[in-house]
């Protein structure tokens, strides 16, 4: 009785935690705290400790505490403490829900509650979307806001390519619900879940994050291919590309600033360095933070310079290029990969590659769509952003990794995708 008291505990935790990811991230930390200390009371993983070593799947899941600890690692070599340890501060979560996950209980969290979680989740995007949606209505009614619906100013509280990047998983999770009986679905289920999928790519286009853009493209082509490995049959194959090309072209038209950032961007890549530093775009910076980056971890290829003294080099790096719009924002390497490697050096970025690798060929095996879909948007989205480096990339992350990796892994046969 007891033992089941912690389970629904963890289970509501994780509810909470899907919930409000995309509505109220500040609420995250409490909720952490919550479920790690129903974690620790529980005293479960006193007896799933041992087990770790006879079931593998415990190990793979805790596996993933690595990449903390060798962040843990590089503050021997770092001097600047006190960021450090804010920086592991941030990173905790990447250690907590691993262990906890790789220690727990999992047996009642079957395939009908994985259901109620991913509702839990579109629940959260779709919530958090109209509250953006009620803000810039108020930011451009009454404060008279320019382009409240637009970009930054819509995504208020958050940064538009993780805001994107939750709402592309949520399409993902719609569009897995489809591909369980794609040819036998309820025309109510149906309509439901294309009316979903239509709302959170409106809203895409409205955030305009390029990367968020980039990743909804891909999601509806892995979902193609999805359909087309389950055989669902060409005419309904060829009609939801048809559906998937209109859509796309359709908002392109109505939402035409959506589409210049994109040509704004190819321009910024095809053109030389502006002398004009304080009038770079985005993305113009972005390319000077990389380059820059690149060469740091040239200097620093085999250990980084250190978990507490990344963010130091890296703004005297930019201060020594005369980027001063971007000394004085303090922009880190704007690059997951970039910023892994020059913190911890070749063994942190090369363990950061096969943490990804690893899950992705394993849920390719195991046809698990939706885990793959999460590693591909998350692989894609640290391209352009340092996701690890913010609470709101970390939990997400940390979170949805290690319980989709635990159950896709424990389950015999792999999970199903919720329906």
């Amino acid at each position: 009785m007891r033992n089941r008291v912690h389970q629904e505990i963890f289970f509501i935790s994780c509810l909470l935690l899907a919930f409000f990811l995309p509505v109220f991230p500040r609420i995250l930390p409490s909720i952490i705290v919550m479920m790690t200390g129903n974690w620790l009371i529980s005293g479960t993983y006193l007896t799933t400790m041992p087990k770790i070593i006879t079931e593998k799947w415990r190990l793979l899941t805790l596996s993933f505490t690595s990449l903390y600890l060798l962040y843990l690692i590089g503050m021997l070599y770092s001097t600047d403490f006190a960021y450090g340890w804010f920086d592991l501060e941030v990173k905790l979560s990447l250690f907590i829900f691993p262990v906890i996950f790789a220690t727990s209980d999992l047996s009642n969290f079957d395939n009908s509650r994985l259901r109620i979680f991913f509702g839990s989740f579109l629940a959260g995007c779709m919530l958090g979307s109209l509250v953006l949606l009620g803000h810039a209505w108020i930011a451009n009614e009454r404060w008279g806001v320019p382009d409240a619906f637009y970009y930054t100013n819509l995504a208020w509280y958050f940064h538009s390519s993780y805001l994107s990047m939750y709402y592309s998983l949520g399409i993902g999770i719609a569009l897995s619900s489809l591909a369980v009986d794609f040819s036998k679905q309820a025309a109510a289920k149906t309509t439901g879940l294309f009316l979903i999928i239509l709302y959170l790519e409106t809203f895409i286009f409205l955030l305009s994050s390029k990367a968020g853009m980039l990743t909804l493209v891909m999601t509806e082509a892995l979902f193609i291919l999805l359909l087309i490995y389950k055989r669902a049959g060409a005419a309904r194959i060829f009609v939801v590309s048809v559906v998937f090309v209109a859509i796309f072209i359709g908002f392109s038209s109505v939402f035409p600033f959506a589409m210049k950032r994109i040509s704004t961007a190819d321009s910024a890549v095809s053109t030389s360095r502006s002398a004009q530093p304080d009038h770079y775009d985005g993305t113009t910076a972005r390319m000077e933070i990389w380059k820059i980056s690149v060469g740091l971890i040239k200097q620093n290829f085999m250990f980084g310079v250190g978990t507490g003294d990344v963010k130091n080099v890296l703004i005297e790096a930019y201060r020594q290029h005369d980027l001063y719009p971007v000394v004085k924002k303090k922009l880190n390497a704007h690059n997951q990969y970039l910023q892994t490697f020059l913190t911890l050096g070749v063994f942190g970025f090369s363990l950061l590659v096969v943490l990804l690798l690893y899950p992705a060929c394993l849920s390719l095996r195991k046809g698990n769509f939706l885990y793959t879909l999460f590693i591909l948007i998350f692989a894609v989205n640290i391209l352009f952003e340092s996701m690890l480096e913010a609470q709101a990339g970390v939990v997400f992350y940390a979170f949805f990794n290690a319980l989709l990796f635990s159950k896709s892994v424990c389950d015999r046969p792999s999970v199903k995708v919720p329906s």
